[in-house]
């Protein structure tokens, strides 16, 4: 706190015994220690309290941050749909007949296929 050297003190102390005198020394030296911690606790408990306004202010900005994304999005108007994805239809093959591949694309379903007498089946 006071940057004192120790031949400092010293001087100090002398220059005090002589003008207090040795038998009221002790007694000055008790009240000069009190108000030494009378000043050490009050000082220290004004920073702690310093330190804890500086904390509650932080979390006071944070909780208003908080407070006004939660009221924007509260406030805004929902995404609008996404239209689906369109398929395409697949191409028609070389192979066979491309009509059923297109009908079906356009969405229009095949018949079912006839089932054979039960006699064609038992063989």
């Amino acid at each position: 706190m006071f940057d004192f050297s120790f031949g400092e003190l010293v001087v100090l102390a002398v220059i005090a015994l002589l003008v207090v005198g040795p038998d009221k020394m002790p007694e000055m030296a008790r009240t000069a220690g009190r108000w030494y911690g009378v000043l050490r606790r009050t000082l220290t408990g004004v920073r702690a309290e310093v330190e804890q306004q500086l904390l509650l202010d932080d979390l006071r900005r944070e909780a208003d941050k908080l407070r006004t994304l939660a009221n924007e999005d509260l406030l805004a108007p929902p995404p609008a749909p996404q239209p689906p994805e369109e398929i395409p239809p697949p191409p028609p093959s070389d192979g066979g007949d491309s009509a059923v591949p297109a009908a079906q694309s356009e969405g229009v379903v095949a018949p079912p296929l006839p089932t054979p007498p039960a006699e064609e089946r038992l063989h």
